[in-house]
């Protein structure tokens, strides 16, 4: 009878250290703010991080893939830089033995540009009426794409630089079926207040050249067709000696859509 206490005792110490073990255990799991699945994405060219909760707070990283370099900027964040395409494996882990592995995808980022309209502007006082018209339609038969079409920007060398270079497909007649593969680079350009004001790509694809301008703020000095939302091509130059009275001949892709891929 005098044991029954006892046991009473043990027992309750039992499950309180069982509970406290299992709620220590519970706070103490690795993960990863913002990540699902165990799995993350990153650009090449353009740096990334993930950062770590849970745990005992004594961190430490490890992975044997070539495509990545990483550093522990902060005592909970890692930062990876993307040397190459492909999938990795990085495992984390804290000074209690606890661990978690994350998947990491390097990928090129991409652009995609899908034409809504076309049009062709040319410009010129002196010009007859039927020499407009005659230009127009030969300028419009330059752009490379129908309606529907469009183009696909594979940033090859990265995205996050003024300069850069890639390769594009084009897309004729529907944006995704029956690309051509070219080549291209891209230029941002500053404006006076320092701030990005238009874009040009030169595309080199079938011993073609195309370059096109995407101003990012509606230019001044400019016609009022010469737009964000397009993407312009000067051909004044090509014409002129054709047609000397032209001041300016352009053609015009409005935008319909875009997106990162």
């Amino acid at each position: 009878m005098k044991l029954k206490p006892i046991m009473w005792i043990l027992l309750i110490l039992f499950s309180t250290f069982g509970w406290m073990s299992c709620k220590k255990e519970t706070k103490e799991q690795l993960s990863l703010a913002n990540i699902e699945n165990n799995v993350t994405k990153l650009y090449y060219g353009t740096k990334g991080g993930v950062t770590i909760i849970g745990g005992d707070g004594n961190y430490s990283f490890s992975f044997e893939s070539p495509l990545l370099r990483a550093e522990m900027t902060y005592r909970n964040y890692i930062l990876f830089e993307p040397l190459g395409v492909g999938d990795a494996a990085v495992t984390i882990k804290d000074s209690s033995g606890n661990s978690y592995i994350l998947n990491v995808t390097v990928a090129y980022k991409s652009e995609a540009i899908v034409v809504a309209k076309l049009d062709a502007i040319v410009v010129g006082d002196n010009m007859t009426v039927g020499s407009q018209k005659e230009l127009k339609e030969k300028a419009l038969a330059t752009i490379p794409v129908k309606v529907g079409g469009g183009y696909k920007f594979v940033y090859t060398e990265g995205e996050d630089h003024d300069k850069t270079n890639g390769i594009v497909f084009i897309y004729p007649d529907k944006y995704g079926n029956d690309g051509i593969e070219g080549t291209f680079e891209r230029v941002m350009i500053k404006g006076d207040d320092g701030n990005y004001s238009h874009v040009t790509y030169s595309l080199h694809y079938k011993d073609i050249n195309h370059t096109f301008m995407r101003w990012l703020s509606k230019p001044t000095g400019q016609s009022s067709e010469y737009q964000p939302g397009q993407l312009a091509e000067d051909l004044t130059e090509q014409y002129k000696t054709a047609y000397p009275d032209v001041e300016q001949v352009y053609t015009s892709q409005i935008i319909g859509s875009t997106a990162v891929e």
